[in-house]
């Protein structure tokens, strides 16, 4: 889930969306953070119209800056699925921007949100380039998990790498490797 334009000073935080409310785009709600620092409310109603960008108490500024910063950022290649065409381009400004980072905040954490509930109700692991599960084993009812994976390392023929025995990140990036193919972003 990779946003159209690589930045990194303006971010979000306290990203609420409402997937019901949405039609046309995403209908949310966030605020805006400028190199680290809160500068305004954002919103859209979901219905296709624009993201409005509100500062907040003395941060007319910085929105400012930030405005002008986005518009420095080169166009955007907008992929139209038009084939025989001469690619489209959009020059940024903040509340493309802005929507940009929440499209890709809300599906990073969709995703986040199937990756645990997978690890939490199964008994992930690779093989032959493979991810597979074993069916009707909840890796939550697993009492001693050290000595069930040892035994089904034990039982392969071949080496397999069991996604519970991975930190998180290390875990979730495999899994989104599988899951969404070689290019998961």
């Amino acid at each position: 889930m990779e946003n159209i334009t690589k930045q990194d000073r303006i971010t979000l935080k306290n990203l609420k969306v409402a997937d019901f409310a949405s039609e046309e785009t995403l209908c949310f709600t966030a605020t805006v953070l400028f190199d680290g620092a809160s500068i305004a409310e954002a919103h859209n109603d979901g219905r296709g119209g624009s993201t409005f960008l509100y500062a907040l108490s003395g941060k007319q500024a910085l929105l400012a800056k930030a405005e002008a910063f986005a518009k420095g950022l080169p166009p955007a290649l907008l992929d139209l699925d038009q084939e025989d065409e001469d690619p489209h381009y959009i020059n940024i400004t903040l509340d493309f921007l802005v929507d940009e980072l929440a499209d890709a905040l809300h599906a990073q954490r969709k995703l986040r949100a199937a990756f645990s509930r997978d690890i939490g109700n199964k008994v992930l692991f690779v093989k032959g380039g493979k991810l597979l599960f074993i069916k009707g084993i909840k890796l939550k009812a697993i009492a001693d998990r050290k000595a069930y994976f040892a035994s089904l390392h034990a039982r392969q023929a071949q080496p397999i790498v069991i996604l519970a025995e991975l930190a998180s990140d290390e875990a979730f990036a495999l899994w989104k490797r599988h899951v969404l193919g070689e290019n998961p972003d």
